[in-house]
């Protein structure tokens, strides 16, 4: 999961986002962390969330940190559930991930310039 991770912020920096640490403690078992995502690019400051899943599957009292973490979820607030409903979207950080990590930029993109086409129809 580190190469996913180191990928994934080298590419939501190239794409305009600031990740920040937004929980790290008293997750929920579902998630491994979830962090901020600050637009810098137009409407600076818009906001979405990317929360690490951990695999439903696992079968252990005590997880390590890291382990297990099968996908990340993008959305536009922050999840209060395994699996939220609405515009979040999923990727899988199995085998073929990285092909598929422009899906999860467009995304967040398009939530980005919804808010910027809200702020200019005043929405």
């Amino acid at each position: 999961m580190i190469t996913q991770r180191v990928e994934i912020l080298d590419q939501l920096a190239k794409n305009g986002w600031d990740a920040l640490p937004f929980e790290e403690y008293e997750l929920e078992w579902w998630a491994d962390e979830i962090w901020l995502l600050v637009s810098q690019w137009s409407p600076v400051g818009s906001q979405a969330y990317l929360t690490f899943l951990v695999d439903p599957m696992l079968d252990t009292p005590r997880r390590k940190k890291g382990e297990a973490v099968w996908a990340v979820m993008a959305s536009s607030e922050k999840p209060d559930r395994y699996r939220s409903a609405g515009d979040s979207f999923e990727l899988s950080l199995n085998q073929g991930w990285k092909e598929r990590l422009p899906e999860l930029l467009e995304h967040l993109s398009d939530w980005r310039n919804k808010q910027r086409t809200e702020e200019i129809d005043g929405s």
